[in-house]
């Protein structure tokens, strides 16, 4: 049974209810979440962040049952874990010949070149392969599916490359780099989980700006004590007000008092001059952008401001449709739908997000086969897509629209071994 589209939010409204004031500004509306300037890549093309098994149980309390413990990784193109070996060392590969084939080492074009945490290093043959951190990466033989990690711990000397944001970063005490979906990047945040940002109106290495109402009404600094010493990428400079505030690539560290949650990015963009601390950037697909809806949640949209939706599947019975702030859902319940769940004449109503014939998975995207032979973009395991009946900025007509199914499902190739009421639903994507 179709219901009638059901209208729950409107992008372009202001970022927190009632504005937030910079002097006289107030934040624009629709604002899109953007950095201050371009940030190191947080993954090369290739590379994207999956769970993958590290070995072993963990008890489910909620349930009392046993589930395979899991981790954030690093994994291929085509979802397979990658590995370092303490063997390696001064970023060279000592695994050749006979150790190359359990052990594939993840090859970078010839032409590639080091950026971030990521460098290139040549093999014996002469091939290029990616090293994190100074450690080339490599897939396992003996893993067939994403999420496998059985080469975590063979022979003690392999282990899964794990997706830990900051981890070598050298950071003043108390600060912490989270990735921040809601920024599409790896930020700075402070002890309480929360991000920091700077403004574009304060100068380099100087005297910050933001030392009066009605500006730090909102906006916190990060006090640095006055024996602080300088890091890599970060300098302590004098407020004038007789407290020393830290900086990061030259410019004062904030925090936002909108900020309410970790993970909150809700200063990003504000009045066109705060911007998150990013010290990397997760990809994203040309032309989709981050807005918020009128709910204050962020929604990934075309640049031309129109939502982009997922398809997500509801077992169960009782089970409500999709949260109008918006839900990430299951990776793997996005990845067994993949692109069968929206068929030809689906996409009639649901525009599948196009990608380039040449287009490569990286980081939280990834790139689907259509069954017409063109490429599609996804985003945490689920397939993207934008809805015909919206045509203009603000519209959302096809956020919760579903399809109740009783009985078997009739989606065989979306089974997923649960029978009784579910339902399949389209909402806008959340990052």
């Amino acid at each position: 049974m179709r219901t009638a589209p059901i209208v729950i939010g409107v992008l372009g409204v202001a970022i927190v209810a009632g504005g937030v004031y910079l002097g006289t500004h107030k934040a624009p509306q629709g604002t899109v979440l953007a950095l201050a300037e371009p940030a190191p890549m947080a993954t090369p093309p290739g590379v994207t962040y999956e769970i993958a098994k590290t070995g072993g149980t963990v008890l489910l309390a909620t349930g009392g049952i046993q589930i395979p413990a899991t981790a954030a990784a690093y994994a291929d193109a085509h979802g397979k874990t990658l590995y370092t070996s303490d063997k390696d060392e001064g970023g060279k590969s000592a695994c050749d010949a006979e150790c190359a084939k359990t052990w594939i080492p993840l090859a970078a074009p010839a032409d590639a070149k080091p950026f971030g945490d990521w460098s290139v290093t040549s093999r014996d043959d002469g091939a290029k392969q990616w090293a994190l951190k100074g450690k080339p990466l490599y897939t396992y033989a003996e893993d067939k599916m994403p999420m496998d990690g059985n080469g975590n711990g063979k022979d003690g000397s392999w282990h899964i490359a794990l997706f830990k944001p900051g981890e070598g970063y050298k950071l003043p005490d108390g600060l912490a780099m989270m990735d921040s979906t809601t920024a599409s990047a790896e930020v700075l945040a402070n002890e309480q989980g929360m991000p920091l940002y700077t403004f574009d109106g304060d100068p380099m290495n100087g005297k910050p700006t933001c030392t009066a109402a009605p500006c730090t009404d909102h906006w916190v600094p990060y006090v640095a004590g006055q024996l602080s010493k300088p890091l890599p990428h970060f300098t302590v400079v004098d407020r004038g007000d007789g407290m020393f505030q830290w900086a990061f690539k030259g410019k004062p560290l904030y925090a936002y008092d909108g900020d309410v949650e970790p993970g909150d990015a809700n200063g990003n963009g504000m009045g066109g001059k705060w911007h998150v601390a990013a010290a990397f950037a997760n990809f994203m697909p040309q032309g989709v952008v981050i807005e918020r809806n009128r709910f204050g949640a962020p929604t990934l949209a075309t640049s031309n401001g129109l939502p982009l939706y997922v398809r997500d599947r509801v077992v169960g019975t009782n089970t409500g449709h999709n949260l109008r702030i918006g839900s990430r859902g299951n990776p793997m319940v996005g990845k067994i739908l993949g692109t069968k769940s929206c068929d030809a004449e689906c996409a009639k109503t649901w525009i599948p997000l196009k990608a380039a014939p040449d287009a490569q998975p990286s980081g939280y995207w990834d790139v689907a086969t259509r069954d017409d032979g063109s490429k599609q973009w996804v985003y945490r395991g689920y397939a993207v897509y934008s809805y015909s009946g919206d045509k203009k900025p603000g519209d959302m007509l096809g956020n919760d629209t579903y399809d109740i199914m009783a009985g078997a499902d009739p989606f065989i190739m979306a089974d997923l071994g649960v029978k009784g009421m579910g339902a399949f639903v389209w909402h806008t994507a959340t990052p």
